[in-house]
């Protein structure tokens, strides 16, 4: 054999070799034997809390698993839609990650027309401001329809019900809007509040109505802002606060930021059943020393799903095969099953705060 072919040979056998090693190169990214998980959460500012113990409870969830089949990786959005998509790039360029975990309703608004132009997905511990069939999946149940809960559980106890909302956010009309169907026939007025006013004005127009109830649906430090003017000019004659969702998630901040806890007192709201396991409760104390928030749970749950259901699939199947009809995953906050918009069945109950604390209500 002549040094030409002998030359020739040798390329189409470089050539096979290197095609065969980048087929299975292909088949390993597809196919996923260990999956990265890109976290986005507020783990600083007024919602560090929260995202601080959905990330602790994705860490035990992790190192629960027998077979350590995930990474994950965090990155912090603040609660700040232009940071939350800093750290989505980052994520899918740098890092790049399989699937995004997500809490924030303002990272979500943000990533999710981009996310829907991709054949990525992307599991969500929060709220989005409105459900389509999309390539985002809700751990947790979509939580606006417990507005609309919220207006039929105190439509006809009270004469007049102001509902004060952020007028410049998707999200909290959305809020207002569900529980205008809940209200049904009951009187109200809207009390649209812009995100530079003081408050006063607004205030005053509530308390000239003559309501004898009021819900706000802001921004905590909003929020407060709101409820210390109302005892500003109502004092102790001020209309009855009806709570909500929000509100529980973020007691502990608001009781430190209003003039008078006693705000609180006896204020209805609605919450998704929380079926939190004791057992995940008492480790999650052991391990930080703190209590784990509410939507903890649905970070540990997020992470036994990737694991359990999507590594070692073809990540083309893996929306099919959250979609299907027979999936279910039994998890700490109970069974999750998927409907054909990628949302969790809501179960909710009523809770009242007495004592400090939001317990179940019994009427």
């Amino acid at each position: 054999m002549n040094t030409f072919k002998k030359v020739v040979i040798g390329i189409v056998i470089i050539v096979i070799v290197v095609a065969i090693a980048m087929l299975g190169q292909k088949n390993k990214s597809s196919v996923n034997e260990t999956v990265k998980v890109g976290v986005i959460l507020p783990l600083s500012g007024q919602y560090a809390v929260i995202g601080e113990s959905v990330k602790n409870a994705m860490l035990m969830s992790l190192n629960d698993l027998e077979d350590k089949n995930i990474e994950l990786i965090f990155e912090n959005d603040e609660f700040d839609s232009k940071k939350a998509l800093s750290a989505y790039n980052k994520l899918q360029t740098v890092d790049n990650v399989d699937i995004i975990v997500g809490l924030s309703n303002p990272s979500l608004e943000v990533m999710k027309p981009i996310i829907n132009k991709t054949d990525e997905l992307m599991f969500t511990v929060g709220n989005e401001a409105s459900i389509e069939n999309d390539n985002v999946f809700e751990i947790i149940p979509w939580a606006t329809e417990l507005f609309k809960v919220l207006g039929t559980t105190v439509s006809g106890r009270y004469e007049k019900v102001a509902i004060v909302y952020a007028a410049d956010s998707q999200l909290f009309s959305a809020n207002k809007e569900q529980m205008l169907k809940g209200l049904g026939d009951q009187k109200y007025i809207e009390v649209p509040v812009a995100s530079n006013s003081d408050t006063r004005t607004e205030v005053a127009k509530m308390v000239q109505e003559g309501v004898d109830s009021y819900t706000v649906f802001l921004t905590t430090d909003q929020a407060s802002k709101f409820m210390n003017e109302v005892t500003k000019q109502s004092g102790l004659n001020r209309p009855q606060l009806i709570c909500d969702a929000n509100m529980e998630l973020t007691i502990n901040e608001l009781s430190e930021k209003v003039i008078d806890k006693s705000i609180f007192n006896d204020c209805l709201s609605t919450m998704i059943k929380d079926t939190t396991s004791k057992d995940f409760s008492e480790n999650y104390k052991k391990s930080y020393n703190s209590e784990p928030s509410f939507l903890s749970v649905y970070g540990y749950d997020a992470v036994q799903i990737i694991s359990n259901n999507l590594v070692g699939k073809d990540k083309s199947d893996w929306r099919d095969i959250l979609e299907k009809d027979n999936f279910s995953h039994t998890g700490l906050s109970g069974k999750i099953i998927f409907d054909e918009t990628g949302s969790r069945v809501l179960e909710s109950e009523v809770h009242t705060y007495k004592d400090g604390k939001f317990v179940k209500f019994e009427n």
